[in-house]
């Protein structure tokens, strides 16, 4: 009788370890999946914060009601991106987006060959065995269900930008030092949610037969209807995006977790120079907490196709990925997500080497739609960071100032 007891005894400590166990590894396959697969607690679902513009420019949601700053939100009296009711908020007939859940997607912001884009390509796929991405579609912006495979999941916004100057040519556009984006969450310090996102500027205008384009002349004398169909904002609107720039914020942190269970790139060899920071054992290397990473994006060309593994960096996948051209900048403290570097100049994604700078026109009136997402090809845009509050975006929006300078 006793030896019966021992045994089931046994037995069921086997079982429950048996059971401890499988939690333990289901546990670890959904928090290293990338693109958030199985969980879908996200609660990102509001955008506050500032657009706030410098001497020379002046900013609004309408084209009809401009200012030095306006505040993203949706209290009363604030600048809701979605609600055209009142003054403060954007142009009827708008296409502004503020998804009711945030999702990822993946982005190179290129303006493709035909020249006739209104909106960034944005792109989503399902991950598969915890590195392969299939089921790969571009976003529809009219999809309003979480669960559709091509709902947006990001925010999406117009703002214009009047440019008063003195100069003839185009002018750079900079990101002020005391721009910020920063994602509310219970565990901020160690999920690395805040390492995920990124915004991204597509301006809008004519090319013209020199390859120059212009957004609106003689600011002082055109009217909001003029501004919205010259600048491509209504729907009749002939006018496109022309260049594009990327930012990725608080760009050089990974939490501990990131690092020991996501580290599975495979790099080429110029990058693991640069970038395989760290010794993972058996003569392998990857990045550390502190490591400035690339992200390769997903290409137009990944439509329809499958990646059997999106982490590998070496050239395997170069039909399907390529390097994302970004502004990257560094947060000042874990306390303060200002930029660290000071003032920068916003890049364009035309060029890979990341040498063309994003420009405005002079004496003009330009559309800029500013979107905001979270990267799914990011490193740490895994299940295990996949909940958070909200976004507060800090928009600082120069012209003409030293890149460096806190002021």
């Amino acid at each position: 009788m006793g030896k019966k007891k021992t045994k089931n005894k046994r037995n069921s400590e086997l079982r429950v370890i048996f059971f401890v166990i499988l939690i333990a590894a289901a546990l670890f396959i959904i928090s290293t999946y990338a693109w958030f697969t199985t969980q879908r607690n996200i609660s990102i679902t509001n955008l506050k914060g500032t657009v706030e513009v410098a001497d020379g420019l002046e900013v609004s949601l309408n084209a009809k009601n401009w200012s030095s700053k306006i505040i993203l939100g949706t209290e009363e009296g604030e600048y809701n991106i979605t609600n055209s009711s009142n003054d403060y908020g954007p142009y009827a007939g708008h296409r502004n987006i503020s998804p009711s859940e945030m999702l990822p997607v993946s982005t190179l912001g290129l303006v493709d060959s035909t020249g006739t884009m209104k909106n960034v390509q944005m792109l989503r796929g399902k991950v598969d065995d915890l590195t392969k991405l299939t089921n790969i579609v571009a976003m529809d912006e009219s999809k309003s269900d979480a669960n559709d495979p091509q709902f947006p999941g990001y925010f999406a916004f117009d703002i214009f930008l009047k440019n008063t100057s003195r100069r003839d040519e185009a002018e750079v556009l900079q990101l002020n030092y005391d721009s910020s984006l920063q994602i509310t969450e219970a565990d901020k310090s160690v999920t690395g949610l805040q390492n995920t996102a990124r915004v991204a500027f597509a301006r809008f205008g004519s090319t013209n037969e020199d390859g120059t384009w212009t957004g609106v002349a003689d600011v002082s004398e055109i009217n909001q209807s003029t501004i919205l169909q010259e600048t491509g904002a209504v729907p009749d609107g002939d006018v496109y995006i022309t260049d594009v720039a990327i930012w990725e914020p608080n760009s050089n942190d990974h939490v501990q977790y990131i690092v020991d269970n996501n580290n599975k790139i495979t790099w080429s060899t110029g990058d693991s120079a640069l970038y395989a920071t760290k010794d993972l054992g058996g003569g392998r290397k990857g990045f550390d907490l502190t490591t400035q990473m690339p992200t390769y994006a997903l290409k137009s060309e990944a439509i329809g196709q499958t990646i059997d593994d999106i982490y590998k960096w070496d050239g395997t996948n170069n039909s399907t990925l390529q390097k994302q051209v970004v502004l990257q900048t560094t947060k000042t403290s874990e306390a303060d997500y200002r930029i660290n570097e000071g003032v920068q100049n916003l890049i364009s994604t035309s060029d890979a080497s990341g040498a063309t700078e994003f420009t405005i026109a002079p004496n003009s009136i330009v559309r800029l739609r500013v979107y905001v997402w979270l990267e799914g090809q990011d490193v740490d845009c895994i299940n295990y960071a996949s909940h958070g509050g909200g976004i507060t975006l800090n928009l600082g929006l120069v012209k003409g100032s030293t890149e460096g300078s806190k002021y």
